[in-house]
């Protein structure tokens, strides 16, 4: 996500939703993605990865050996995101030619399915897997200005259903502790949606809004959801992790010391650390001064742990 007025960050906590103790978190690696997004807990390798959407390339972090790895990716900018498979040596990627699968072991791209094919202006964002295994998958305007966007629930290389549209942004995709609730993203609308979904459908079903954020919030983001229940939402131009209660109240507010917070997932063996992505995209040199570290990773303790992403059946 990228290209958003600038608002003003906000970084104060709220009513506790895990210990009640003020934090704020950690620079965890320095760096300058100009737009770092997507990190997911890779739990059959029990290692960290994200991408860089405008210098197309995959990061794999060794928790053991604290050791970054960049595999360049060979792919026109900007990519979308990134999602763990039932295969443990392949994800699956978004970018402009649709989807694909990544093979871990030679960094090689296998295409898989195209649901926007001949539509124009239309770029792929955030996607998720469900608790049935199928993909939910955002696109978004390419200039991020006109509500062309949607949501896409997919099955399989043949299988897949339009499940909404109107957005010129689409980001976030994760799901409750049960798995019968989605939630998805307006970026630009600055509004977080629920839908109700299940095994038997692949359009979700009434639509509403858990939360409109003010323009003092930065726009929802990436989204992860932790064992309470509680939805975590990284704020773009909002210096800040949002945690709402599954009714919508702002339960918390996590400083994170960048202007552009990107995504965030839970990680490690107890999934307990959240660990944080950032962009220098779209900050302007005013901000950049006041925040020097944005395009660096960050993380924070949480007293909650996190759930265990689901695997996209391939």
């Amino acid at each position: 996500m990228s290209g958003y007025g600038e608002s003003c960050a906000l970084a104060m906590w709220g009513a506790a939703a895990f210990d009640g103790v003020m934090k704020v978190a950690e620079l965890w690696i320095r760096s300058h993605h100009r737009l770092g997004e997507s990190i997911i807990w890779h739990a059959a390798s029990r290692k960290l990865m994200w991408v860089d959407l405008l210098d197309p390339a995959l990061f794999v972090h060794d928790l053991t050996a604290d050791k970054t790895a960049r595999h360049g990716l060979p792919l026109q900018p900007p990519i979308g995101s990134i999602a763990a498979t039932t295969d443990p040596k392949r994800l699956i990627i978004a970018h402009r030619q649709g989807l694909s699968l990544l093979h871990l072991d030679a960094i090689e791209l296998e295409s898989f399915c195209d649901p926007e094919a001949g539509r124009d202006a239309i770029i792929y964002n955030d996607i998720k897997a469900d608790r049935w295994g199928r993909l939910w998958v955002g696109t978004s305007h390419a200039k991020e200005q006109e509500p062309r966007g949607a949501l896409w629930c997919v099955k399989d290389r043949k299988t897949w259903a339009l499940a909404d549209a109107g957005f010129a942004i689409a980001n976030g995709p994760a799901f409750s502790r049960d798995g019968r609730t989605l939630y998805f993203n307006d970026s630009a609308g600055r509004m977080t949606f629920a839908y109700e979904i299940d095994g038997g459908s692949l359009l979700p079903r009434g639509r509403r809004i858990l939360r409109h954020f003010g323009e003092e919030d930065g726009m929802p983001d990436g989204v992860a959801v932790d064992s309470g229940g509680n939805i975590w939402c990284a704020q773009w131009n909002g210096a800040a992790l949002i945690c709402l209660t599954e009714s919508g109240d702002v339960l918390q507010r996590a400083e994170v010391a960048a202007y552009n917070v990107t995504a965030l997932c839970f990680g490690g063996d107890e999934l307990r650390d959240v660990y944080v992505t950032t962009a220098t995209d779209g900050a302007s040199a005013v901000m950049m001064e006041r925040y020097p570290l944005t395009g660096s990773l960050f993380k924070l303790r949480a007293s909650v742990p996190g759930l265990l992403e689901s695997l996209f059946e391939i």
